[in-house]
């Protein structure tokens, strides 16, 4: 027998931040509301939401309530038209310009200043004790296919 505590799913979403920004608004308006994603996250699944929806669930008691939330909020939303926004100009500089700019510069030097010839020896001697360390263990060979 179903229980006014069951938690029934009232939405669905386009992804988790959606879903998760409707289960804020109803419980903001004091219908307590759950999202279960967190194997999605964990998981790192890419399923299309036909196969693997995001539902925002609350208690079968609460279920007409927040669809009518849902529903006042959606027509409460203000829907931007794009092609009246400004977004303002991308500009006439390429890439390579931005890129030749001095403060730039000093960012290209920063970037390499860590490759120097004691670093270089430094690493390759790193990586000959471990080379030496994995070829030591039981099967070691065998990781290496030799």
């Amino acid at each position: 027998m179903a229980s006014p505590q069951d938690l029934v799913p009232v939405t669905d979403a386009a992804g988790p931040a959606e879903a998760h920004i409707i289960a804020s608004m109803l419980r903001e308006s004091g219908v307590e509301a759950f999202v279960f994603d967190t194997a999605n996250q964990t998981l790192q699944w890419d399923a299309p939401r036909i196969i693997n929806p995001y539902l925002v669930h609350v208690q079968r008691e609460d279920l007409d309530r927040a669809r009518q939330l849902i529903k006042s909020n959606r027509e409460e939303s203000v829907d931007l038209d794009w092609d009246e926004v400004d977004v303002g100009s991308a500009g006439d500089e390429t890439i390579a310009e931005v890129n030749r700019r001095p403060e730039r510069e000093k960012i290209k030097l920063a970037e390499w200043k860590f490759i120097t010839p004691l670093n270089l020896l430094i690493f390759i001697m790193i990586m000959a004790i471990i080379f030496t360390v994995i070829l030591s263990l039981p099967g070691g060979r065998s990781f290496f296919g030799f």
